[in-house]
């Protein structure tokens, strides 16, 4: 069997392979995509070559491949339905699963693996609910990086929290701030987003270039408890640190690949004793982790999407065939493009 999968062959450049699929071992299932979602995140900085080295890519991670910088086979949220399966898969033919896999038709995956080096076992294969469509399943590994976020750093009831950046992680990440935190500032140069997050009910949803004035305004003066960057903007860093009150977090969830982030330390990260903390979603804060695990927290984000509709996130639904186009689309300056799909056609 053939599948047919996504490459970038260089910067800023897609093109269409054809990859073997063999049959499934004990421990794998072979699926046929439904949809899949291209993260504006690392993936995009993969696609435009903005990446640090091998060690953004992950490429020991089941169906990712090639060389850094190019060419290179890499994404990672993907749904579909299970067409055969291995003995020991813990899954039926039928089944509509989650799958962290690059952008292809037809895959064999292994339903849980291990990295080099890596104490956990790596699970890739993920179970949906009946009742949730394929569209708003494939958000799930968005909502778990979100989930991890607020894990890593929880806002207190009535605390203050600021949001740059309002792709679907950022909206994820004010949504679930906004269930606990007394004000929520968010921030996001794009007008057509800010339109959008209208929803959300924060107290100000403004520009970059007025961060600094709401957050004074909606506080009092005082600062917000914690920033959450979502941007992958250097800039966005900066100011972050500016609005920060006393003893106050910069929660850092972007990846900013190559791009250079020149930070002011002083005089509010000194004299306010202000902390920088890293969110990643391939793992989490060491005392959640044995109640807190990967599984739990991907069943968590698909119970959740199943609770909430967040299918008008969905902007765009573009051929497997056409992927070129959607990458173009993301990677425009002040698309009105939010989640990009790629779509399947059936057996």
């Amino acid at each position: 069997m053939k599948g047919t999968s996504v490459w970038f062959a260089a910067e800023r450049q897609v093109e269409l392979r054809s990859d073997d699929v063999p049959p499934p071992g004990p421990g794998e299932v072979t699926v046929r995509s439904e949809v899949s979602l291209i993260s504006a995140g690392t993936e995009l900085l993969v696609y435009r070559g903005q990446t640090t080295g091998p060690e953004d890519l992950v490429l020991e991670r089941p169906g990712r491949a090639g060389t850094y910088p190019f060419p290179v086979k890499y994404a990672y949220q993907l749904v579909g339905r299970v067409i055969e399966t291995g003995v020991e898969s813990g899954f039926e033919v039928g089944d509509r699963v989650f799958v962290q896999h690059p952008h292809q038709d037809v895959f064999t995956i292994p339903v849980r693996g291990r990295l080099p080096g890596a104490v956990l076992p790596l699970e890739s294969v993920f179970p949906v609910d009946a009742g949730l469509s394929a569209e708003r399943a494939v958000m799930a590994h968005l909502y778990s990086v979100a989930l991890n976020t607020l894990l890593d750093a929880p806002v207190r009831f009535g605390e203050s929290v600021a949001v740059s950046g309002l792709g679907i992680i950022g909206i994820f990440v004010a949504h679930m701030a906004r269930m606990t935190a007394g004000r929520v500032v968010l921030i996001e140069p794009n007008p057509w987003r800010r339109k959008l997050a209208a929803f959300l009910g924060a107290d100000a949803v403004v520009a970059p270039d007025e961060a600094g004035d709401a957050i004074r305004e909606v506080t009092g003066g005082r600062g917000v408890d914690l920033h959450f960057e979502v941007s992958g903007a250097p800039a966005a860093l900066r100011s972050a640190l500016g609005g920060l009150a006393r003893e106050g977090t910069a929660v850092v969830a972007s990846n900013f690949g190559s791009k250079p982030v020149e930070l002011f330390l002083s005089p509010e990260f000194h004299n306010k004793r202000l902390r920088i903390v890293s969110s990643q979603a391939g793992s989490i804060n060491a005392e959640l982790l044995p109640r807190w695990d990967r599984r739990r927290r991907m069943a968590t984000a698909i119970e959740h999407l199943l609770r909430h509709d967040f299918s008008f996130l969905i902007t765009d639904r573009v051929p497997l065939a056409a992927a070129a186009t959607a990458y173009r689309t993301l990677d425009t300056a002040d698309s009105q493009a939010l989640g990009v799909l790629l779509t399947y056609p059936p057996a």
